[in-house]
C-alpha cells in the first residue's frame, strides 16, 4: 500500500521553508530572456526578495522592466518521475530595496540566517543590490494533470487547475 501523496498545502509550506535559492526569469529591453539562479528569501505578504550582483545580466532586467518569473522546483533525485516534478511558479513585480532603509537590514538579517557568513561580504559590495519580489500569480504543479492555482499574498491554493 503506498504512502497519500502530500497536500498542496503541505508542499507549499516546504518550499517557502526550504527557500534559499529560486530560478530567476527575467526579460531584457530588447526582450531577450535570461533564466539565471538567485539568493533568495521569503518576506512579508507573499513577497520574496533576491540579492543579486549588479554585473548579472538579471539585475539589469528587473531594474529596466520591473518584471520577473520564480520557479521553485523539487530536487530532481528527489522526485519520483523526473517530468513530474512538484513546482511552483509565480509571476512577479520586481522593487529595488534601497541600502538606507529598514527593509534592507531586516533582508540582510534574513539572508546571514539562511546564508551565513558570505551575506556579511556580499553587503560590502555596492554592486550587490536586493530586490522585493511581490507577486502577482502563481501556480503550483504536483504531477501530471494536478495543478492548483495559489493565491500570491499568503502562497495559498486557491483552486485546481481543469478537470
Amino acid at each position: 500500500m503506498s504512502a497519500a501523496p502530500d497536500p498542496p498545502g503541505e508542499i507549499i509550506t516546504r518550499f517557502r521553508g526550504n527557500l534559499r535559492t529560486v530560478v530567476l526569469g527575467t526579460v531584457s529591453s530588447e526582450g531577450e530572456p535570461e533564466a539565471s539562479v538567485a539568493a533568495a528569501v521569503p518576506g512579508e505578504g507573499g513577497t520574496m526578495a533576491v540579492y543579486v550582483s549588479g554585473l548579472a545580466a538579471h539585475t539589469g532586467n528587473l531594474r529596466a522592466n520591473g518584471r520577473a518569473s520564480v520557479l521553485l522546483a523539487e530536487d530532481e533525485a528527489a522526485a519520483g518521475q523526473p517530468l513530474a516534478r512538484r513546482r511552483l511558479t509565480f509571476a512577479c513585480t520586481a522593487s529595488p530595496v534601497s541600502r538606507d532603509s529598514a527593509e534592507f537590514s531586516t533582508l540582510v538579517a534574513a539572508f546571514r540566517a539562511r546564508f551565513g557568513a558570505t551575506i556579511d561580504l556580499l553587503a560590502t559590495m555596492p554592486d550587490f543590490q536586493l530586490f522585493r519580489l511581490t507577486p502577482h500569480r502563481g501556480r503550483l504543479v504536483v504531477g501530471f494533470g494536478q495543478a492548483f492555482e495559489v493565491e500570491p499574498r499568503d502562497w495559498s491554493v486557491r483552486k485546481r487547475v481543469g478537470g
